[in-house]
Order: structure tokens, then C-alpha cells, then sequence
């Protein structure tokens, strides 16, 4: 739950306080009106319980007694900030509040144009190449006229063509990356859409009378819907961290401004027991660098552990389709040990067991345990908000350390 810690936003104008007057989303699919009394609400039943806390303790509160995690509102994810206090922003703001850094990145990369050609930028060259990257966009340049183009004076290296290629190429990974995140958050959504469709049950389409103590294992084309929205979900998480890690890389490697994008790069996930080694090769950490003090996601801090089982669950549903063995499958309970007795609907998929490293556990006979009981949206929203996170800060870290070396301040780091 590192949101309530970590993630901050100045620009109060795209988030929202919490409100007791709406009605909030759970990964359970129940949904939560944080009043006084506090009301809960499935689709049929809707109790009220007393939580004489606000904001989000309230929230904790409700976390804690439904066994669940906070999604959003009106079936759209939602993240918790840290500040402004008992505020959140949408997943859609939250992209857009990244612009702050994007802008941030842009402003530094466009300074650097004199310090590294001699010549200062200019609008007009930037106009030249874009028409040009508009020409290979709509089709009207290939490959051959590009690569002849490319191959003239004003784009070879050194000269100031070839560093508005570089910053435009920064731009562009920018923008991958940020449209990833909103893939990835939008697989969230999803999943929050079938819980719903389930556990109001209309029409009893999905099951029969559900008693108080009772829970049901339900298989259907929803029930699968479900576990297609992670299974998408866990893929482009992945995809948007590789985004991340391949801008890192495009950045901070030396010599400092080629604007030949990366190769094939994959996140460099911290495994305990292993050397983490973020950077690429001939790169140290400067002084001038924002720690993990500051910035405890961005991808040179992060700690051992981050994104727990993200790379096993990607390359075994990628090759392997389903979260489930046979079929996948939802219980559909109310009023168990689930919620604590609560007596309110609630929808859960379990995710595959994983071992002490984040390993998916296997047999040779069978492929996969659920005896963890681990809900596949619970893990899927702590998936989204280390996203978030991790995002948020390395856009940070990175233009800040492109403002510390149009400044001159990127020194190397004593002892690095």
C-alpha cells in the first residue's frame, strides 16, 4: 500500500478528496459509501456499520474488514495519495499528471541543444524533423528514403539535427510508456467490470439463492472474462515497465545523446539473492541523483522484492493462457470467514500459488495450486499502484537528472 506513502501530487486540480456522499469501488466488487454510518453495497443488500474514523483510516478500516483493496468509483480505477491527505486522482489523471515530468524531460533536452552543438534550439528544426517523422508515420517515406535522408550532414552525430532525433525519441518513448500505463489500468477496469456483473447476479443469471455462510465455485463466460483481464493485465504491466526501463536506458547510458533507440530490454526486476544492476554498462550513479530518501520507486532505488512474481506470472500465462488449470472459475460467497462474517456478497478469483521468490508452484501432473487463496484482483490493484509508483518516481528521478547535467552538476557519486 506504498500509495499512502509515496505517491504525492502538486497539481491538486486533477485529484479529488474522498467523499462520504459517493460511493466507492472494492476489488471484492462490493462498494463503499464512506459516511457515518458507514454503508456497504453489493447489488441486493446493503448494510451500514459504525468506523468512527475518516479519510483514509476509514478506508484502511474497510480494506481490513472486507478482505479486499480499494478500487476506484463508477467501475474506473482510482489511486489513494499520500498528499494532498485523504485525496485520490484517477488512473486517467494520474497519466496526465505525469506530464509534469514528460514536460520536465523536454525542457532539459531542449537546453542541452547548445551545451552539446554549439547551437541553440530551434523551433524551426524542429519543425523540419517532425515533418519528416510525420512523412514515415502516414506512410509516405520508407525505409530507403528515411535511411538516405538520415545518412546526410545536418543528422550525423554531434550536430544539431541529430539531437532533436535524440530528444524526439525521448519524447516518443515518453508517450509508449505513458499509453501503456493506461492499458494497464484500463485491465483493472476490466476485471472490476465482470466482478460486478457477477455478484449483483441480475435476473439470478449466474446462480441460484445465495444463503448467509454460503460460497459457490462459479464457471462462465463472465467468470472467464475475469481471468482474461488479468491474465491481459499481468502482460501489460509487464510491457509498461519495459517501456520504462527501455526510456531509462535511452537516457542515462554514455556517450550521452545517440539517438539510437535501445534494443530488446527487459525491466530489471530487484530478486532478492541477485545483484541488482539497473544501470547499463559503463554507468554509475551521480551525486546529484535523488536517492531513495526522495524517490524509493524510481527504477535505480527500488528495494529486493519489488513487483513480487510479475515476471513468473508473465512468462507462464503468456505460454500457458489461463489462470486457471482446467477452467477458470470465481467463488461467490456471502457472509463467510471471506469478509469476516460481514453478511454481503463479494466475488473472488484466485490467482496461482507462488513460492517464497514469486515462482509459480507446479507439479509435473498439474499446473497450478490455489491453495494460497490469493485474489487475482487484490494482486492485480498492488500490481497497478507499484506501477503507478515506480512510473511516477523514475519520470522524476530522470528529469531531474537531466536538469543536474544541463546545470553541470552530474558529478559521479563518491565510492560508485
Amino acid at each position: 500500500m506504498g500509495t499512502l506513502t509515496h505517491l504525492r501530487l502538486l497539481d491538486q486540480q486533477l485529484c479529488e478528496p474522498l467523499d462520504g456522499t459517493v460511493w466507492y469501488d472494492m476489488t471484492s466488487g462490493v462498494r463503499v459509501r464512506l459516511s457515518d454510518p458507514l454503508l456497504l453495497d453489493d447489488g441486493v443488500v446493503q448494510l451500514n456499520a459504525t468506523l468512527p474514523t475518516r479519510g483514509n483510516a476509514l478506508l484502511d478500516n474497510v480494506e481490513a474488514m472486507l478482505r479486499c483493496r480499494f478500487h476506484g468509483k463508477d467501475g474506473k480505477a482510482y489511486f489513494r495519495l499520500a498528499e494532498p491527505e485523504s485525496h485520490i486522482i484517477s488512473a486517467e489523471f494520474f497519466v496526465e499528471a505525469t506530464l509534469g515530468s514528460a514536460q520536465r524531460i523536454d525542457a532539459a533536452l531542449r537546453g542541452l541543444s547548445e551545451p552539446m552543438t554549439d547551437v541553440r534550439w530551434t523551433m524551426q528544426a524542429a519543425e523540419d524533423l517532425l515533418e519528416i517523422i510525420d512523412a514515415v508515420r502516414d506512410g509516405r517515406m520508407d525505409h530507403t528514403a528515411f535511411s538516405a535522408r538520415m545518412a546526410q550532414a545536418d543528422y550525423s552525430a554531434g550536430t544539431p539535427g541529430h539531437h532533436q532525433l535524440f530528444s524526439r525519441n525521448a519524447h516518443i518513448l515518453v508517450e509508449h510508456t505513458r499509453t501503456a500505463l493506461l492499458r494497464a489500468f484500463e485491465n483493472g477496469n476490466r476485471m472490476m467490470e465482470q466482478a460486478r456483473l457477477l455478484i449483483e447476479n441480475k435476473d439470478s443469471r449466474y446462480f441460484g439463492a445465495l444463503a448467509e455462510g454460503d460460497e459457490i465455485n462459479h464457471a462462465s463466460p463472465t467468470a472467464e472474462r475475469l481471468h482474461g483481464a488479468f491474465i491481459d493485465g499481468v502482460g501489460t504491466v509487464a510491457t509498461a515497465l519495459d517501456l520504462l526501463y527501455r526510456l531509462f536506458v535511452f537516457l542515462v547510458r554514455e556517450p550521452f545523446g545517440s539517438a539510437e533507440m535501445p534494443g530488446r530490454l527487459h525491466f530489471p526486476y530487484n530478486e532478492p539473492g541477485k545483484t541488482y544492476a539497473p544501470f547499463p554498462s559503463g554507468v554509475r550513479p551521480v551525486s546529484t541523483d535523488l536517492g531513495p530518501t526522495e524517490l524509493p520507486y524510481a527504477l535505480p532505488n527500488v528495494m529486493p522484492g519489488n513487483f513480487f512474481a510479475l515476471r513468473g506470472f508473465r512468462n507462464d500465462l503468456t505460454h500457458n493462457m489461463t489462470s486457471g488449470h482446467i477452467q477458470p472459475i470465481c467463488w461467490i460467497g456471502s457472509g463467510t470467514g471471506q469478509v469476516n462474517g460481514i453478511p454481503i456478497r463479494y466475488v473472488l478469483a484466485n490467482a496461482p500459488d507462488v513460492d517464497q521468490n514469486g515462482k509459480p508452484l507446479k507439479h509435473a501432473f498439474i499446473e497450478r495450486f490455489f491453495h494460497q487463496q490469493r485474489d487475482a484482483a487484490v494482486v492485480y490493484r498492488e500490481l497497478m499502484e507499484e506501477l503507478a509508483l515506480t512510473a511516477d518516481h523514475t519520470l522524476q528521478w530522470l528529469a531531474n537528472r537531466l536538469e543536474q547535467r544541463l546545470r553541470g552538476g552530474a558529478t559521479t557519486a563518491a565510492g560508485s
